[in-house]
């Protein structure tokens, strides 16, 4: 290596390294630069984080989690709030880390399980404690009452209501047609309904106890030894054809 290409690799190492939470990965990205006229961040932890949905989850849940993201950044724009990026994505990329079994405690909710996951993570990759702190409340949040969940931080929010749009249907005052179909052309659906209603009763078999009082102990009635409250049919009549 010559004197000069030596200089040159340890300025741009240099700079790398100056800039932790600046976009530092160069070109090569496997999720879209921005969708339906939202930005999506590639700081270093967001892109991290990415890769730990991407090597650890099937691609339909991968594909929702990057949805949620974007659904979730509409919505907080058609009601002109502001939110961190960095933590909103990471946020909405490893909430539904819980339902995999490499992530899952023997007798956790799969909120929690995740939430304490991704909190790890994020301290583990230099996130400030603030930052790891809001990560764990939005994943915690994210299916909660959405009363209770848009009291919380802006990033909370935002998970909340993605996870929801991409879940059981965006409201159309908010996210019009057309950057639904963006959003789904970017990210598809890949047969969501049913692989998703799918992970949600096998976490149900797993730990028939785990959601009592959250979001889906109606559903892990109908489907584990606890009796059916009408998430599934929700998920099912969502306004998407998958």
């Amino acid at each position: 290596m010559s004197d000069a290409t030596r200089r040159s690799f340890i300025a741009l190492a240099s700079s790398a390294l100056a800039l932790p939470g600046e976009e530092l990965w160069g070109k090569s990205f496997s999720y879209a630069p921005q969708v339906a006229g939202i930005q999506l961040p590639r700081t270093a932890r967001c892109v991290g984080a990415y890769e730990l949905c991407r090597t650890a989850a099937p691609a339909f849940l991968l594909n929702h989690s990057l949805r949620t993201y974007v659904f979730g950044a509409l919505h907080a724009a058609h009601h002109g709030q502001a939110f961190d990026a960095e933590t909103a994505f990471i946020a909405a990329i490893l909430h539904d880390l819980g339902l995999l079994q490499a992530f899952a405690s023997a007798h956790g909710s799969f909120e929690v399980d995740g939430a304490d996951r991704a909190e790890h993570w994020a301290r583990e990759h230099g996130a400030p404690e603030g930052e790891a702190s809001k990560v764990w409340n939005a994943i915690v949040m994210h299916d909660m009452r959405f009363s209770i969940a848009s009291h919380q931080s802006a990033e909370a929010t935002l998970v909340a209501a993605g996870a929801g749009a991409d879940v059981v249907g965006p409201d159309p005052d908010m996210i019009d047609a057309g950057r639904v179909r963006e959003v789904v052309a970017a990210f598809p659906r890949l047969q969501f309904k049913t692989q998703f209603i799918a992970l949600l009763a096998d976490h149900c078999h797993r730990k028939p106890g785990a959601q009592t009082g959250t979001w889906l102990e109606g559903f892990c009635r109908g489907h584990s030894s606890i009796p059916d409250s009408g998430t599934e049919q929700a998920i099912r009549a969502a306004p998407f054809a998958e």
